[in-house]
């Protein structure tokens, strides 16, 4: 049976005004290193900030966007981890590091995991466990910050000199344990060295008793998108195996970037 079709041109009805503010918002948070409160939000947009109060605060009841209670700006969500772990997944970045993951805990037996650079900290978006009964781990949708662990260190290392220090010298570096580098000079020669051998390493800057190695992750364009990381208790590791484990990371990310395409070397 033949049924007919409408081929003339659909009339496109007008947008959403307040769905184009929420997503307005959303790319305008995302697109900045820092949080903005609600005045800077109304005159970057261009809008009236008596109709984007409704829309913030329904962004932050879903998590898309939350606040900080101390300088009132605004920045993403969890929740938005959620809709970019899909693109994540349709762009093929979990896929591969799910493949790659279980075969690294295959070989060193110790707890996997990936993350994005999220503002000045990093953001967990894929984890394995290790084989191991003690698992020193953070949980995907976590956030630590970004220079105190090899994660970070791995991803900060994607960033130039002058756009490190906008991201980090107006803030003081958290100090999260005794051998946190708390200076921004220390950190860029740090970053430096990360740079030139193509992993980064946590000795025990996030806790005492956790040592962290970890690679930077290009895309097809060259561009560091993520990093991965191997995390063990100090009982198990000592400077001879974390040189190995390193190793393991650095093949570890050559594989997700094949899969992505990308083509370019690595230290």
């Amino acid at each position: 049976m033949f049924q007919m079709t409408n081929t003339s041109p659909a009339i496109q009805k007008p947008p959403s005004p307040a769905v184009d503010r929420a997503l307005a918002i959303l790319q305008l948070l995302a697109a900045l290193q820092q949080g903005l409160g609600v005045s800077e939000i109304s005159r970057v947009l261009g809008q009236a900030k008596s109709s984007l109060h409704a829309v913030l605060t329904t962004l932050e009841q879903r998590g898309f966007v939350i606040k900080d209670s101390t300088t009132k700006r605004y920045q993403l969500g969890p929740q938005a981890l959620v809709v970019g772990a899909a693109y994540g997944r349709q762009t093929n970045l979990l896929d591969a590091f799910e493949a790659v993951a279980t075969d690294l805990v295959g070989r060193c037996g110790e707890t996997v995991q990936l993350a994005m650079l999220h503002g000045r900290h990093i953001l967990y978006i894929g984890k394995h466990d290790g084989t191991h009964h003690v698992r020193l781990a953070a949980q995907i949708g976590g956030q630590l910050p970004a220079h105190a662990t090899a994660l970070g260190k791995a991803l900060l290392s994607g960033l130039c000199e002058a756009a490190v220090e906008q991201l980090l010298a107006d803030v003081a570096l958290e100090r999260l344990t005794e051998r946190t580098i708390t200076a921004l000079p220390e950190l860029k020669r740090e970053l430096a060295a990360v740079r030139a051998q193509g992993f980064a390493a946590d000795n025990g800057e996030v806790s005492p008793e956790l040592r962290c190695v970890g690679a930077p992750v290009h895309d097809a364009t060259g561009a560091i998108i993520a990093a991965i990381s191997v995390s063990v208790p100090i009982t198990r590791i000592d400077d001879q195996r974390a040189a190995g484990l390193a190793q393991l990371v650095c093949d570890a990310a050559r594989t997700i970037e094949r899969r992505l395409g990308y083509a370019g070397d690595r230290a």
